[in-house]
């Protein structure tokens, strides 16, 4: 038993921010404890070679009239008694994008899928930054609702956490399809696309991802549901409410109609990791009341990201 004055409760004044103060300390600690572990994160992707303008060595050539003498190289020039010139290369700018699916549905949980989705998002923010690579959040529900500014250093990293802070789940039912097509007319630069969302689109998955791929982009996934949608604990006679399209439906759940939603969702959710692995995409399934840090340390690369979480 416990008296009243050993429980307190939480008011809204109380509630720990979405962003606090400490946010980025813990993401520095847990993508050191995620690089120890040798995993890949989900920004991960191969960088081409550039020449110029970097530092490491990619070779000689010829001397050409007005090149630098400080990069002639004077060694091999003495062994072969011509002029040489040192060549540099560099790392190509790695463009890194999220698609955080702002959808109504994304509001269901305790805590709230979207909540996740955007502590998802800033990680993936501070990970590219820390690599010097460029990100941009795009907000979707039935298409493009907002963009975040895009961040490379780490002092616009706090402008695009106020946007993520700013966000709740909005706008009209899901359109994969379309976000992703206004997605690669709007973006030219190619590079890892992280998908968050709960896939909740009446319409399909497959065909956004289908469009990336096609465009040359790397989408990743990460599908969040809420634990509820995989046992519901519902009998008798309800009146259903959709989210997204708003529509009301009466029914009677039996017994049998229970086993008949969990045969669909698992179908679905297994249909997710088929197409997924079909098609060699980074991918997780979690729930929205899974343990914060074990995801935040899979994202930023503790683990391989075959699985739920």
């Amino acid at each position: 038993m416990t008296n009243d004055a050993d429980t307190q409760t939480l008011t809204p004044d109380a509630a720990m921010p979405m962003f606090d103060c400490k946010l980025l300390e813990r993401f520095e600690h847990l993508s050191l404890l995620a690089r120890r572990s040798g995993g890949r994160s989900l920004l991960a992707a191969p960088r081409r070679k550039i020449p110029g303008g970097g530092a490491e060595l990619g070779g000689v050539r010829d001397y050409v009239a007005g090149d630098d003498y400080r990069y002639v190289n004077w060694t091999w020039c003495a062994r072969r008694d011509e002029l040489l010139t040192r060549t540099f290369e560099g790392d190509e700018d790695l463009h890194c994008y999220v698609l955080l699916d702002c959808s109504p549905s994304m509001g269901n949980g305790s805590p709230a899928k979207f909540d996740l989705a955007r502590r998802i998002a800033a990680a993936l923010a501070y990970l590219a930054v820390t690599n010097l690579d460029r990100l941009s959040v795009s907000v979707f529900s039935g298409g493009i609702v907002s963009e975040g500014p895009p961040v490379r250093h780490a002092a616009r990293l706090p402008r695009l956490l106020r946007f993520l802070e700013g966000l709740s789940p909005r706008g009209t039912e899901t359109d994969l399809t379309g976000t992703a097509e206004a997605f690669v007319r709007r973006y030219q630069r190619h590079g890892p696309v992280v998908v968050i969302s709960d896939l909740y689109d009446r319409n399909g998955f497959g065909r956004c991802f289908d469009i990336l791929r096609h465009r040359g982009y790397e989408p990743r996934l990460v599908q969040i549901h809420e634990t509820a949608e995989i046992e519901p604990g519902l009998l008798g006679d309800i009146e259903l409410l959709d989210v997204e399209s708003r529509a009301v439906r009466r029914v009677t759940v039996t017994e049998r109609a229970v086993r008949r939603y969990h045969e669909l969702v698992a179908e679905f959710r297994r249909s997710v990791c088929d197409y997924c692995r079909r098609n060699t995409i980074d991918y997780m399934q979690i729930a929205s009341d899974a343990v914060e840090d074990e995801v935040l340390l899979s994202v930023l690369g503790a683990r391989p990201r075959h699985g739920n979480a």
